[in-house]
């Protein structure tokens, strides 16, 4: 039903502005997608997979008095050899879908539609309403509300576990171009029962961070609770310090109260989570640029959770030469796991990793070869390694459009071979108001 109204919606839209649109700067993007793979896996017969997919968006700007613009963003997919997702040969969705009015005071505006909303602790996507604007003294406000933007039913069940509504808001304050602090909360309306898992109603607030105090300096954050469990649920931050031009650093800090972060999440049983357990992750990293041509980089992180830990690090050396033209690089890092981390019956997760890569452009073709291979410490299913190399080449029809193909070939513990194509189509195009185009 949702669904329908959303496209209702659109349709009215184009319906109700096409004096408007004969004025407005049209962009339209599209890119076509024909994969062809072969799956060997282990155990079971070979798939032949043939999906074909198309992604298709417009956006058309300067309609009505010159504040309105329009947003379409979508895609659908058929299968025409083994189903190559789930148990539909065919699907496609909008990814987004809706009005928005800029006005011309205060940086105000707002949508109808289906879209994403992005305000501190919130990263959701609704069909509904959103508008913000900012007030007086540095200060700002946002809200929104409508209806939860359902994904595919879980195997089993009738629902996917989200509630029907969602609704929520930031109230923020900014001082000038130093410092930005933010309070927001997002409520949706009671999950479904389910009859393989117990979850719980998703509601969360929580405070951002963005401040500046020297100029080389950046810190940026948020921390959310969870009203149902009354914890804490996260805390993510980043610091990033450029002492020399070419120099940066940086450093995050990154915990999860996992009852508390996955309570509402179906792909967890909020009765089986432990209210106890936390996963924790915090890491450096530096890069530096040698000259306009090479950069170095080195990084590293320590994962912890209740039932084991790893450290990851190593580094990554990248070149272009010819004006950026053609690219390259080589990079290898190692995760070294302690006893428990791996999940599942894998007796180590720790393993070493390799990539190199180059990348050429041209005006009139481009291509790139990756190979990406990682070394497992213990064997996994009797397997010591897992490695894939692609290759893809293109070539610029018109400035707006361009045409390429893919091509990979691997082995892991998973599929004994994997094999697999992908031809794209891509189109770009922006047609200003007169009619013209650019």
């Amino acid at each position: 039903m949702k669904k329908t109204c959303c496209t209702l919606l659109c349709a009215a839209s184009l319906a109700a502005t096409p004096l408007g649109a004969l004025a407005a700067d049209v962009t339209v993007d599209s890119t076509t997608l024909l994969g062809i793979s072969q799956r060997d896996v282990s155990g079971a017969s070979k798939e032949n997979l043939l999906p074909a997919t198309q992604f298709l968006g417009l956006t058309a700007d300067k309609l009505a008095d010159g504040n309105l613009s329009l947003h379409l963003y979508g895609w659908g997919r058929a299968d025409l050899a083994d189903k190559s997702y789930d148990s539909n040969k065919s699907s496609g969705s909008f990814t987004y879908a809706y009005l928005q009015y800029r006005f011309k005071e205060a940086g105000a505006n707002i949508r109808a539609g289906r879209h994403f909303i992005r305000e501190g602790i919130i990263n959701e996507q609704i069909d509904g309403v959103s508008a913000r604007t900012d007030l007086p003294m540095g200060f700002g406000l946002s809200a929104f509300g409508g209806a939860t933007v359902h994904t595919t039913h879980m195997s089993g069940e009738s629902s996917d576990g989200k509630g029907d509504t969602l609704y929520g808001g930031r109230a923020n304050y900014r001082y000038k171009g130093l410092l930005e602090v933010g309070l927001s909360g997002v409520y949706e309306s009671a999950a479904p029962t389910l009859s393989t898992h117990t979850i719980g109603d998703y509601r969360r607030v929580g405070a951002d961070l963005w401040i500046t105090p020297v100029k080389s300096v950046d810190i940026l954050g948020h921390s959310s609770y969870n009203p149902e469990t009354q914890k804490i649920a996260e805390h993510t931050y980043l610091l990033s310090y450029k002492p020399i031009q070419h120099l940066l650093l940086s450093g995050d800090f990154n915990r999860h109260n996992e009852k508390s972060y996955f309570y509402s999440s179906s792909m967890f049983s909020a009765s089986i989570l432990n209210s106890t357990d936390k996963s924790t992750s915090h890491g450096i990293s530096a890069s530096y640029e040698i000259n306009k041509n090479l950069e170095v980089a080195g990084d590293y992180k320590h994962y912890k959770r209740e039932f084991g830990s790893a450290n990851r690090f190593g580094g990554d050396a990248r070149v272009n030469y010819k004006d950026n033209t053609i690219r390259g690089g080589i990079g290898y890092h190692y995760l070294n796991a302690g006893e428990g981390f791996a999940i599942g019956s894998n007796p180590n997760a720790s393993y070493h990793e390799l990539r190199c890569y180059v990348m050429r452009d041209s005006k009139n073709y481009f291509g790139a070869i990756d190979l990406l291979g990682d070394f497992f410490k213990e064997k996994i299913k009797n397997v010591s390694s897992a490695w894939e190399a692609s290759a893809s080449l293109g070539y610029h029809i018109t400035p707006a459009m361009a045409f390429s193909g893919d091509f990979s070939y691997g082995r892991n513990p998973e599929f004994t071979e994997e094999a697999k194509a992908l031809l794209r189509l891509t189109y770009n195009m922006t047609y200003p108001g007169i009619g013209g185009k650019k």
